[in-house]
């Protein structure tokens, strides 16, 4: 509790000692009436590390830009995180489905969760989360305390996942502000704060509707020293959206249609980042890319349960220089709710229900503990480019950094062979469990066979 003088008997009295206990149990008892007070509110206590669930401990620090990759107190990390958009709902509603789906993530070694702090409309009548609850406030504290606090995970807010219940306007400053005084005292438990989800449909459409985005996202950064984004930009409107808007970070949504690629399309999107996208604004988005919402179990318009290729586009991610990657799966978008059982695609409740999920997660897992800290900032080597330090193969995508390099190969048919142009000592891993399956000592000219697995990263140093 508080602090007492050291104990001398020879001159503490004993009346002296019973006011000070008396003192001190008064505080106690104060401190406990307001944390009371506190859960009635809707709020968390707040809680130490020790008091975490079974999962993986807090990162500890604020989250900030480290050149193109994100960083915090232990330093730049490849940050993982899982689409929960319905967390806000189930913290007022549910919170045993929320803390069961929290504690599944947190044992999968997710860094961050993404939760919608305002949604409604037709298919979110079960979901929605209105920031008019007399509680609301209470509720995105709450939230963001427990994440953190028990289960050792940060929340990204997308402040208007829609605007139906908040007008264009003071209504949505107001919004913002209310994210903002939220944040401070938390810094430390935020990934990172986003005006809106897919603005140009979600209630900014429009000329006026991309000033107002821009208009919200620097009166939040004014206010926050949390990583502020703005939306995923629609088609070619990447400039338009973020060139000149002060924002920390960009959110992407790659597409996730196949076309004529297949499967691997929605993998090699991050690298075509940022070519594909600052055309009109060359240097001027922001440094910091996050893959938001990219191709996964149970997504709208392709889906993809592969093990090996969610963690290839985990991979791809950092490679193509992004800084974080978002697990986005069926049972993250509405939990149970009832669009998603009646859709086409049937999502499931839960993620421990997912049949893909742990798999899924284990490959996840390895491939966090297999690749470099910060591999975003590395130099990216294009296929067959001539600083690449193996090649022979139009889908081997490499990074380089002081010796190192790691090169992620993609849609192996059939064994390929590819060739070594420095010496270097060499992992080859599968990405489905993570496993090595080949250690090799390379000199130039070296053939290297890749074989057994459709996709294979390779992790080497020079010697």
């Amino acid at each position: 509790m508080g602090f007492f003088p050291p104990h001398d008997a020879a001159v503490a009295s004993a009346t002296m000692r019973n006011v000070i206990f008396e003192r001190e149990r008064m505080k106690y008892v104060t401190a406990l009436l307001i944390g009371l007070m506190t859960v009635q509110l809707g709020a968390l206590p707040q809680r130490s590390a020790q008091d975490a669930k079974p999962g993986h401990p807090p990162r500890t620090g604020h989250v900030r830009p480290d050149r193109r990759a994100v960083a915090d107190a232990a330093g730049p990390f490849n940050a993982l995180g899982a689409t929960l958009f319905w967390g806000a709902w189930a913290y007022k509603h549910d919170r045993p489905r929320l803390e069961r789906n929290l504690e599944v993530l947190s044992a999968a070694g997710i860094d961050y969760v993404r939760v919608l702090g305002s949604v409604g409309g037709a298919s979110w009548q079960d979901r929605q989360t209105d920031p008019r609850w007399t509680d609301y406030d209470a509720i995105i504290a709450g939230m963001t305390d427990l994440v953190y606090d028990r289960y050792g995970m940060r929340v990204q807010w997308t402040i208007f996942g829609g605007a139906p219940f908040t007008p264009s306007g003071p209504a949505r400053e107001a919004l913002v502000d209310r994210f903002a005084s939220m944040a401070r005292g938390r810094e430390h438990k935020l990934f990172a704060l986003e005006i809106a989800n897919e603005a140009w449909h979600n209630g900014f459409a429009g000329p006026e509707g991309l000033a107002e985005l821009r208009h919200l996202g620097q009166r939040l950064n004014e206010n926050t020293s949390v990583l502020v984004a703005l939306s995923a930009p629609a088609g070619r409107a990447a400039c338009a959206t973020y060139a000149g808007s002060g924002a920390d970070a960009m959110t992407l949504h790659y597409a996730r249609g196949f076309g004529r690629e297949g499967p691997l399309r929605p993998l090699t999107g991050p690298w075509r980042f940022p070519a594909s996208y600052d055309r009109a604004c060359k240097g001027q988005l922001p440094p910091i890319v996050l893959n938001n919402e990219p191709i996964g179990p149970e997504s709208s318009v392709q889906e993809d349960d592969s093990p090996s290729r969610i963690a290839a586009g985990y991979v791809m991610t950092f490679l193509a220089g992004n800084a974080g990657y978002v697990l986005h799966a069926g049972p993250g978008i509405r939990g149970g709710g009832a669009a998603d059982v009646s859709s086409k695609l049937r999502r499931h409740a839960h993620f421990d229900e997912l049949p893909s999920f742990k798999p899924i997660a284990a490959a996840l897992s390895a491939a966090k503990q297999y690749l470099p800290p910060g591999l975003a900032n590395w130099i990216r080597r294009s296929p067959n480019a001539a600083a690449a330090p193996i090649r022979g193969f139009d889908n081997l995508y490499t990074a380089t950094s002081e010796g190192r390099f790691v090169a992620l190969a993609i849609g192996i048919r059939t064994p390929t062979t590819v060739r070594a142009h420095i010496a270097a000592t060499i992992d080859i891993r599968e990405l489905a469990t993570g496993t090595i399956v080949k250690t090799l000592k390379v000199a130039p000219g070296d053939d290297i066979e890749l074989a057994g697995y459709e996709e294979m990263v390779i992790i080497g140093r020079g010697t």
